[in-house]
């Protein structure tokens, strides 16, 4: 074997272990981001479900998941300052005690507008 062929087989090898090592280390960062999501998430939805918002959602038929998964993890914090920091309690407990309100009649919720839009999304997506 001449001097060439050695020096392109040992490229070739080393080229061969690059591409194994990429591929391992990615694998293992996109396993490690997706539970870490999974976790950001659950913990998300724990906090979710404490507030009225998660009560709101329920009762205007937004699915907890759907929110999360269709919302910034942005926007969903503001929802929840906003909701924390509401003066409107006690109209919001007492009309959270229906089952099904509509979007037309929550203008007394810090997140009306995003609701109400979230709301209509859900329902033109077939």
């Amino acid at each position: 074997m001449n001097l060439l062929n050695i020096i392109s087989v040992t490229s070739l090898l080393l080229l061969v272990l690059l591409m194994a090592s990429f591929i391992f280390l990615l694998s293992t960062a996109i396993v490690f981001n997706t539970r870490a999501g999974m976790k950001y998430r659950t913990t998300l939805a724990a906090r979710l479900k404490q507030l009225r918002l998660g009560k709101m959602l329920a009762a205007l038929g937004i699915d907890t998941d759907s929110y999360l998964s269709r919302e910034r993890a942005v926007d969903i914090h503001q929802h929840m300052q906003r909701c924390t920091s509401c003066t409107n309690t006690e109209e919001c407990d007492s009309r959270l005690t229906d089952e099904n309100i509509d979007t037309e009649t929550i203008d007394y919720c810090n997140n009306e507008a995003s609701l109400r839009k979230l709301a209509r999304q859900l329902q033109d997506t077939p």
